[in-house]
């Protein structure tokens, strides 16, 4: 079941009708949780246990408000994966556009703002360890901006538009390592310019890594694979 704005609205109608408090609704994960909450979760896992072996440390590039970096967090820990996490975002929600954007993307502008205070936050609260910050502009990321040692065994891109995605794209390429993953988390959806900077970073790059289409229905929808 995916959920609809219409089944959340039925879902706060059921929460009043039985009367359910704020605990159990945090709790109860696999009462209220929907296939599209479910999907993400058990993805990453399955992804995060392939690589774990691999060599190179997790980046998230596009955090917003940190739901999937500490997703991906708890299950680097829960399962004692040794990694590193980096999270690369400006806070400053959807900006940047060009003309390769799509129209409907451009409705959102400066939506999806966040706080990296509100982020620290929570990483504090739940103890997490390992984890860094850059507070970075996507759009002025270039080759050579990452350390030369630096590897990541899986990316996940969740930004939106087209030029923080091309740029992310091209600045990391060399970090990946063989047998590593970029992930996209709407790289199928049509709405979004993000699958516009993948087909063109992917049609430069094809000798290099394999595209996987994950399910369109979901997120993530899309990846490439490190050859």
């Amino acid at each position: 079941m995916k959920l609809s704005k219409n089944k959340y609205l039925k879902i706060n109608s059921l929460i009043k009708k039985f009367d359910f408090n704020q605990f159990e609704l945090i709790t109860n994960y696999g009462l209220f949780s929907g296939n599209t909450n479910l999907f993400k979760t058990l993805k990453i896992y399955e992804l995060l246990n392939e690589v774990s072996h691999i060599k190179g440390d997790i980046i998230e590039l596009g955090i917003h408000k940190g739901n999937t970096s500490l997703l991906i967090k708890k299950i680097l820990d829960i399962f004692k994966i040794k990694k590193k996490l980096f999270l690369l975002d400006h806070f400053k929600g959807l900006v940047n556009f060009t003309n390769n954007d799509t129209k409907i993307s451009k409705k959102f502008e400066f939506k999806y703002k966040s706080k990296k205070k509100q982020v620290e936050t929570f990483i504090n609260f739940f103890n997490l360890k390992n984890i860094k910050i850059i507070n970075k502009d996507a759009t002025t990321l270039r080759k050579g901006f990452f350390d030369k040692k630096q590897k990541f065994c899986f990316v996940y891109l969740d930004m939106d538009l087209y030029e923080p995605t091309i740029n992310a794209l091209n600045s990391i390429d060399k970090h990946v390592s063989k047998g590593g993953y970029i992930i996209f988390d709407e790289g199928l959806k049509k709405d979004w310019s993000e699958g516009k900077a993948i087909k063109k970073f992917y049609n430069l790059n094809k000798k290099k890594y394999k595209m996987i289409k994950i399910n369109k229905f979901y997120q993530p929808d899309l990846m490439l694979r490190k050859l």
